[in-house]
């Protein structure tokens, strides 16, 4: 993910196609030691396209993404409100906490 931001805010600083000596360079201005391979295969990867191309099929796909769940997950909210209605009605009603006498901290705090 690093190598990913990285390549992102150099597109952003206004480099067009960041190198992978770009990247190499960027993270190590932040102390990241990057490995070679994983930054050429990104930079092979993102060759030639803009970063709003690259988000935007992104965000395709994560549009597709299917996150579990079946048809008893609208009820669940339902039900999960009636029990905390539930729990409300049968809370007992808490005694407002006496207040504290002020302690001498021996000038601990002035």
């Amino acid at each position: 993910m690093q190598y990913v931001a990285a390549y992102a805010l150099l597109t952003l600083g206004g480099k067009a196609n960041p190198s992978e000596a770009d990247v190499k360079g960027l993270l190590a201005e932040v102390g990241v030691t990057g490995s070679d391979a994983e930054i050429k295969t990104l930079v092979e990867a993102l060759k030639g396209k803009s970063l709003k191309e690259v988000i935007t099929e992104g965000l395709k796909k994560v549009g597709t993404l299917s996150l579990g769940g079946g048809s008893s997950q609208a009820s669940a909210p339902v039900a999960a409100q009636a029990q905390a209605a539930k729990k409300v009605e049968e809370k007992p009603v808490e005694k407002a906490p006496e207040p504290e006498e002020d302690v001498d901290m021996g000038g601990l705090f002035d």
